[in-house]
């Protein structure tokens, strides 16, 4: 037996990436429902504005009361999707959500399947405050991020509802969002996504796993005890940031797709190389980014090394992160620079200019 540990902990870690449009149905809400970073989305306040003139006052209403404007409860479902047949479509998401049980639907909501959620309240207390027991319920509401006070109004708020009622409120707004919203963004949307999965795939060829995952997310990950499988999805709606699920062995990723697979004009700047203009031209940024080049840091770090507010060094660091420029550790949050897209500066401005 411990032989057999062993080879298990020694199995390669494999990555997939694969085109979802129900996921990416499900990001347009987790997005929709971010109130916190709304203004760092690249999909603009164009996007908010046509959201708003699609959907219905009373589909946008139902929306907000079902997650009290934290995106978490679209998060936890990313592996709910997942758990569908191909091909992951909405309409098959929507088929599959009637034939799952309203138990588990549940579960998937309150975070069951979360690691983080299950490292503060155990697995067996979620499980029975589901199930409807009092006392598991009152223990969850003490130990499901108590200071959260989104969360804590969308748990209160699903704990009062009957199973039944929330799987078919829930089936309601995906079904409502898909026929108002998402079904009419689709067309746009797919190709990008086709095109980014390609280029990854691509990529697959030349990188381990974990350098494709980094690539993708910006983010440095580090194989997770238990978790042999990554799979990457690509999102459009999600730009510049990443979210992730986990299910039965496998971490799943949704990433912001690469500037490259939105336009094939010859004639505009690459998105990519504009972005990495920009970050670097701020006398501060550039100074941040000669620190990270002697190692990581957290934010509080290196705030401290500059002698500004954790604030504004956020700011600086979600600009240099959104440009590919610095990737940011999922274990510790420890932030450092990832050289081989400083030194692509110079490549990608050179091939821009000469392209005929």
């Amino acid at each position: 037996m411990p032989g057999q540990s062993r080879t298990d902990q020694q199995a390669p870690l494999v990555a997939e990436i694969e085109v979802s449009a129900a996921h990416e149905c499900l990001m347009t809400l987790y997005v929709l429902s971010d109130e916190a970073r709304r203004a760092s989305y690249e999909a603009g306040p164009g996007w908010f504005d046509s959201v708003r003139q699609l959907a219905s006052p009373d589909l946008l209403a139902t929306i907000e009361q079902f997650n009290f404007r934290t995106n978490q409860v679209w998060e936890h479902l990313l592996s709910l999707v997942y758990d569908c047949p191909e091909p992951r479509d909405v309409p098959t998401f929507l088929g599959f959500l009637e034939q799952t049980d309203a138990l588990e639907i549940r579960l998937h909501l309150l975070g069951y399947y979360v690691r983080e959620h299950r490292r503060v309240t155990p697995p067996d207390i979620i499980f029975q405050a589901a199930q409807g027991d009092a006392g598991a319920q009152k223990q969850l509401l003490k130990t499901s991020f108590p200071n959260d006070a989104d969360w804590q109004r969308t748990l209160r708020w699903l704990l009062a509802l009957d199973i039944e009622a929330t799987k078919r409120l829930l089936i309601d707004i995906l079904r409502r969002w898909y026929d108002e919203v998402f079904q009419k963004q689709e067309p746009q949307i797919l190709p990008i996504l086709a095109r980014d999965a390609e280029a990854k795939r691509a990529l697959q060829a030349s990188m381990a796993a974990e350098q494709l995952i980094e690539a993708a997310t910006g983010w440095e990950y580090v194989p997770e005890p238990g978790i042999r499988r990554v799979v990457l999805i690509p999102s459009y709606i999600l730009r510049p940031w990443s979210t992730s699920g986990e299910r039965a062995g496998t971490r799943i990723f949704c990433y912001p797709v690469a500037d490259e697979s939105i336009t094939a004009d010859s004639e505009t700047p690459p998105a990519r190389l504009v972005r990495l203009v920009k970050a670097l031209a701020d006398e501060r940024r550039l100074r941040v980014v000669k620190r990270l080049a002697t190692g990581s840091y957290t934010l509080q770090e290196i705030a401290d090394e500059f002698g500004v507010p954790k604030t504004t060094m956020q700011h600086h660091l979600t600009a240099l992160r959104q440009a590919g420029l610095v990737r940011m550790r999922m274990s510790d949050h420890r932030y450092s620079l990832r050289n081989e897209v400083l030194e692509s500066v110079g490549g990608l401005l050179s091939e821009y200019v000469k392209k005929v």
